[in-house]
Order: C-alpha cells, then structure tokens, then sequence
C-alpha cells in the first residue's frame, strides 16, 4: 500500500483495506479505513473502522456504496 501510494502521489490515509483474516491485518492497521468483512474473525472485527457484510454477500460492494465511493 505505500509503495502504490508513492507511486500515485496519493496520501496513505486516503486508503481503505477490506479484510477477512489475520493475513490482512498489517494492511488493515496501515490504511486509512480498515474494514473487517463479515466472516473476518474476532481479532480483525475488533481492530477495524468498520464491518461490512460478509463476501458472500457482497460486502465490499455495500461498503463502498454506504462509503459513497460507488
């Protein structure tokens, strides 16, 4: 994620991170919004911004609509 964000020039805190296991926590703890997924397990649901449905709900889609991104 920082290497992408200095590539585009973009700030770090303008990112969001959507995460279901304990493989996506650095990432989640370094983005602007964490997003735990609905089926994330404890651990990350506790340390997340937010939670979104689970993927097989669509939860990144009704995130980012809630978010107004789409």
């Amino acid at each position: 994620m920082k290497l992408m964000c200095q590539y585009y020039g973009s700030d770090i805190q303008d990112t969001v991170a959507f995460g279901d296991s304990m493989n996506d926590y650095e990432m989640m703890e370094t983005a602007g919004i964490s997003v735990a997924m609905g089926n994330a397990c404890d651990t990350l649901k506790n340390m997340a911004d937010r939670i979104c449905e689970a993927v097989w709900d669509d939860g990144i889609y009704h995130e980012f609509q809630r978010m107004g991104i789409i």
